[in-house]
């Protein structure tokens, strides 16, 4: 199992969801979070838990618990066959990693 975040594309809503993740305790500058950056958050959450996916809310994304890296490209299928702009992509790019 693993997990990826769903967050709105707005920058400001990315960096709260990386809030309340926090960083490992040994970080270097080295981070990355992978998900799936959605123009309609509240609608592809919506859409993901219909379809079955399980989700946690977290800060202002969320968590998908995935079983297989397949699932990825399912997911980002779904989006783009219900009309929600995705794209799947580091999103700790917020975080300053000098």
């Amino acid at each position: 199992m693993a997990i990826v975040a769903l967050v709105h594309s707005d920058s400001k809503r990315r960096s709260l969801y990386l809030e309340s993740r926090g960083l490992p305790v040994h970080y270097m500058g080295d981070f990355s979070v992978m998900g799936f950056v959605v123009d309609h958050y509240r609608e592809a959450f919506d859409l993901l838990q219909k379809a079955g996916y399980q989700l946690s809310r977290r800060g202002s994304g969320a968590d998908i618990l995935i079983s297989s890296p397949r699932q990825c490209a399912e997911i980002r299928a779904l989006m783009i066959d219900n009309d929600i702009a995705c794209d799947f992509s580091d999103i700790a790019d917020t975080l300053y990693q000098a």
